[in-house]
């Protein structure tokens, strides 16, 4: 018994470090557990929140605040983060221009596959086109002319010749 009433009174009051819980430590221990949330401390640590939290000022004559240092101190860290914010707007820029640029490459690879295409695509109907001797390109439009076409063949060469057709046409416009 007397055992436990020497160890309650060697404990001191703590605070956690992790979750802010006033625990009782023993300050000739290295570290401790939560009791609350199952965290490891150094006891150490502990001890100094506790006092640091609990501590009262009796008697204060006279504060004084250098505002030159905070001044600088603050507008030092200030200029810090926005040289870092604008380090950061300047790497996301330099992204996005490579992310154009590599989209730009592909629409133009694919912009010229398809003009390839398209070419490709004129000849083979221009080739079949003249394979077929389609000379309907009129079609649509309507014809403003009555045309006449008119052959003459001449009947004693055809049958000299036996083909019937010496080659010639004759055109003619009429109203």
């Amino acid at each position: 018994m007397s055992n436990e009433n020497d160890l309650r009174s060697r404990l001191v009051p703590a605070i956690c470090t992790q979750c802010g819980g006033q625990v009782q430590v023993d300050p000739s221990q290295e570290a401790a557990v939560c009791q609350y949330c199952g965290t490891p401390f150094i006891v150490e640590k502990a001890i100094q929140n506790y006092s640091i939290q609990n501590a009262k000022i009796e008697h204060v004559d006279t504060v004084n605040i250098n505002t030159k240092s905070t001044a600088e101190s603050f507008f030092g860290f200030l200029g810090k983060q926005m040289s870092e914010s604008r380090e950061v707007r300047r790497e996301e820029r330099r992204e996005r221009r490579a992310a154009d640029r590599e989209q730009q490459k592909l629409f133009l690879k694919i912009f010229g596959y398809m003009m390839i295409g398209m070419f490709v695509l004129a000849i083979v109907m221009f080739i079949i086109q003249a394979i077929r001797g389609d000379s309907d390109s009129g079609e649509d439009e309507p014809m403003t002319q009555e045309t006449t076409v008119e052959e003459t063949v001449d009947e004693s060469q055809s049958s000299s010749s036996g083909s019937g057709f010496d080659g010639s046409f004759e055109f003619s416009i009429g109203d």
